[in-house]
């Protein structure tokens, strides 16, 4: 069974019911959950050549189903105004079971609202029967996180988290990443420990295919985060309400990349630095796919 769902910040809206009670209502006839391909291609002699593969944004798009108009201005104020560059989170699963709509384990695309009609009361179901469509804002996305503890004392670490392999010492700590998604995603490292010039490196077949190197010292009290997200790069030192930006303060070591990113596949996510005292390494990501 088709179930979508919309989540914005903490609040739900069930797009699967049609008990028409309070947040829920129904989404049918829905489009544009495949993928559309533009393909840009020559012809040589009668013998065609691919330049180039490249996929468009998708847009989705339905029928939505409420008890009534008072749902229906329910449902408006729920997604708040539409000129918003603020995208919404619309899940959906096929499983036969009931989706827990507040897990983090299901798939998701970021939306717009791009066009909500809103018709009259149809005199056969007595139900408003309103078409919308959401502009897709996001591959289909699944968040994970991976938190990992610092130890001063050296002795191999094991975790019971998302993933069976850990492994941890005075100044490295790893996990193996099955990235099961069929993209490479972007992460966000945060670190929160007393240390010095942190390494991040992955590595996949034997072999370190991205690293970053910071030569800042992280005090108690402070953190640092690393954001590889195109739309939000950042490369940051806190100490309560300062940011050190690290990258143009020239703290950043050259010789090596500014950001990562976790590859399709298994691969392994590797932190080293000097001087290493208790703390916590927190790595998030999300698994990206084209379909689901």
């Amino acid at each position: 069974m088709r179930r979508f769902w919309l989540k914005k910040e903490n609040k739900i809206w069930d797009l699967s019911s049609a008990a028409f009670d309070n947040s829920k209502s129904f989404m049918g006839d829905p489009q544009g959950l495949g993928v559309n391909a533009k393909i840009e291609s020559f012809e040589v002699e009668r013998v065609v050549f691919i330049e180039k593969i490249r996929l468009e944004s998708s847009e989705i798009s339905g029928r939505l189903y409420f008890k009534d108009y008072a749902q229906f201005t329910a449902f408006a104020e729920f997604i708040g105004y539409i000129e918003t560059s603020e995208p919404l989170r619309l899940y959906y699963s096929t499983s036969e079971q009931k989706p827990d709509y507040n897990s983090n384990d299901e798939w998701y695309k970021l939306v717009l609202i791009k066009e909500l009609k809103k018709s009259e009361i149809d005199v056969k179901t007595g139900v408003l029967i309103c078409d919308i469509k959401f502009a897709a804002a996001s591959r289909w996305k699944k968040d994970k996180v991976i938190t990992l503890e610092l130890s001063p004392f050296g002795q191999p670490l094991v975790y019971p988290y998302i993933y069976p392999y850990y492994y941890g010492g005075q100044n490295n700590i790893a996990v193996v990443i099955d990235n099961s998604g069929n993209l490479p995603t972007h992460c966000i490292v945060r670190v929160e420990a007393e240390t010095d010039t942190p390494l991040f490196r992955i590595i996949q077949n034997d072999k370190v295919i991205e690293q970053a190197k910071y030569n800042v010292y992280i005090r108690q009290g402070s953190f640092m985060l690393i954001d590889s997200d195109p739309s939000r790069q950042e490369a940051s030192l806190y100490t309560g309400e300062n940011r050190e930006d690290i990258y143009y303060l020239g703290e950043r070591d050259y010789t090596y990349s500014n950001f990562i990113t976790i590859p399709s596949g298994e691969s392994m996510f590797l932190f080293t630095a000097r001087n290493s005292q208790f703390g916590k390494v927190t790595l998030s990501y999300s698994l990206q796919r084209e379909l689901v």
